[in-house]
């Protein structure tokens, strides 16, 4: 067949296939990872956020381009989790921006696309990495490009897409010496080429293999937590995207509030996607055909929902308490370090962390639920901090992120925070200050084999990192927490807290606190309760 002309249906069609393909090698993804400790993993991450792409996808009913593109641009928005998703989904949205006018579209229209898509992807990373997705898809789609200046079809246009990004994946390792030393290719680039392979594979009428994956593959991100039902004060969860011109979110947002909870109105002039619980689903529909015309509607009565729902669903509680000039929102995993936050005067804590990356939806959703004039945003994870600067982008209110990469500068930022008083500017350049202070040490164990840096690593290691770091590599937990405590503390340490996790006894912590006061008479150690799953200290000092 010949695929010169692309209408929605095919591209739509394209774009799932991508999708399913993606869901069927993310594991092959995340074994490219280079540090060989458990993870949020670069092929769940893009597969996650490729997934809200496509529930957003399917939703259109339209055959015109311009209708797939703006779900795929709001999906991947919403959805994106991790780094490697954040960078996909700019990827889309750079892509959707050439075609957003369009009922229909060349092979030349689609290369440009992807071409927009690399200059807004780096333009998201305030460092761009050569080696990386970035560098995989500038040249891809360079090869796509010059290959539809020809006048060559879509198929073409992929299969140089796709051979010039698997020769540029394999030079990875030359243009980033970790990856050479691990002796894998760059993982993220490799999911790229996954979703471009399952285009072409589409296009062509292969085989991409069984696509029905079950809820991870499928699984609608909205509304996914369990409630008791007679927690449920509004009863149906509401959906709808509008469409329209100079659309303005924050007006939309103002006129459906009274309706109800769990509002999340956001989106651009163009378009905006609603979310909101209420007992008249109507009405906000009536609200949203003022400003243009909707797709996507979904209502569910939740009071007959049954399925088994991702944990850690946000307050349904209709009163938000007093307001503040400036809220906090947090990314924690475990018991013990929510409530370490939340007594810090943490508003929110979003369960995630190494292997949970929150979507950027799930940072708007909190928001949604804090009576807050600002926000102040800590990631706590260095692959949640592209998620928090999208969710920042495209708030209803001013916020701020405070670019915490570990608990521990978390809670250092956390120490100089106010809620009321200081401007949101002032406040966030002091807690951004407060994080230099501290340093970061985690143990945790090998999930493969590996090499990093020189050092031979096998899998069930135990693994002592320091900011970032594998600097210890052993077979006793204690022992390496103690040989990592050698390269945190110097003279100029004066404290150092410790965050057990939920695999390590309250006896096991003590001794060794016991351990390093012997060890160290010239710093003052605390003991913690984090609950942290699959890190067995976390470790802070100042």
């Amino acid at each position: 067949m010949d695929f010169k002309t692309i209408d929605g249906t095919l591209l739509k069609n394209m774009l799932i296939a991508g999708g399913h393909a993606l869901s069927l090698r993310k594991s092959e993804v995340d074994s490219l990872n280079v540090f060989p400790v458990p993870d949020g993993d670069t092929g769940t991450n893009m597969n996650l956020t490729m997934v809200s792409a496509i529930n957003e996808i399917k939703k259109v009913n339209s055959n015109k381009v311009k209708d797939v593109v703006k779900a795929l641009a709001m999906g991947s928005l919403m959805g994106a989790r991790g780094n490697s998703g954040v960078i996909l989904s700019q990827l889309f949205r750079g892509f959707s921006k050439v075609l957003e006018a369009k009922d229909q579209i060349t092979p030349l229209d689609f290369a440009l696309g992807l071409n927009e898509g690399v200059k807004t992807a780096y333009k998201a990373v305030l460092k761009p990495v050569e080696g990386t997705i970035l560098t995989v898809s500038k040249y891809a789609a360079k090869a796509a490009l010059m290959e539809a200046k020809q006048g060559s079809d879509l198929i073409k246009v992929m299969e140089k897409a796709l051979e010039q990004g698997e020769i540029t994946l394999k030079q990875t390792p030359e243009m980033l010496p970790v990856l050479k030393q691990a002796g894998v290719v760059d993982s993220g680039g490799k999911g790229l080429l996954v979703i471009y392979e399952g285009w072409l594979k589409f296009l062509k009428g292969e085989e991409i293999g069984d696509i029905t994956q079950g809820q991870e593959t499928i699984m609608d991100f909205v509304d996914e937590h369990p409630l008791d039902p007679k927690d449920i004060e509004f009863a149906y969860c509401t959906e709808f995207i509008i469409f329209g011109n100079k659309l303005d979110p924050d007006k939309i947002r103002k006129e459906l509030v009274h309706l109800g909870d769990s509002l999340l109105a956001v989106g651009m002039e163009d378009m905006v996607k609603v979310h909101i619980h209420t007992n008249n689903p109507g009405k906000a529909l009536e609200i949203g055909t003022k400003w243009g015309s909707l797709k996507g509607i979904k209502i569910d009565n939740m009071l007959l929902q049954t399925e088994e729902l991702r944990e850690g669903k946000h307050s349904k509680d209709k009163d938000l308490g007093p307001k503040k000039e400036v809220g906090v929102i947090a990314v924690a995993a475990g018991e013990g370090l929510k409530e370490i936050f939340i007594s810090m005067g943490v508003d929110y804590v979003i369960e995630g962390g190494q292997t949970m990356n929150p979507s950027t939806e799930d940072f708007l959703k909190a928001m949604e639920g804090i009576n807050a004039d600002s926000f102040i945003l800590l990631p706590n994870n260095s692959n949640i901090v592209l998620a928090a600067q999208q969710a920042e982008k495209i708030s209803t209110k001013p916020t701020k992120v405070v670019r915490s990469k570990t608990i521990p500068q978390g809670i250092a930022a956390l120490l100089n925070y106010q809620s009321e008083g200081i401007p949101l500017e002032e406040l966030h350049q002091m807690m951004e200050e407060a994080i230099t202070n501290v340093k970061s040490g985690q143990v945790t164990f090998a999930v493969r084999d590996s090499k990093f840096n020189d050092l031979e690593i096998k899998e069930g290691n135990i693994l002592g990192i320091a900011e970032n770091k594998i600097e210890v590599i052993g077979q006793d937990v204690e022992e390496t927490t103690l040989k990592l405590l050698e390269k945190l503390i110097t003279e100029d340490s004066e404290i150092v807290t410790i965050f057990y996790g939920e695999d390590i006894s309250k006896e096991q912590g003590e001794k060794l606190i016991d351990n390093i006061m012997e060890r160290y008479d010239n710093v003052e150690v605390e003991l913690h309760y984090g609950g942290q799953p699959l890190y067995y200290y976390l470790i802070s000092v100042e």
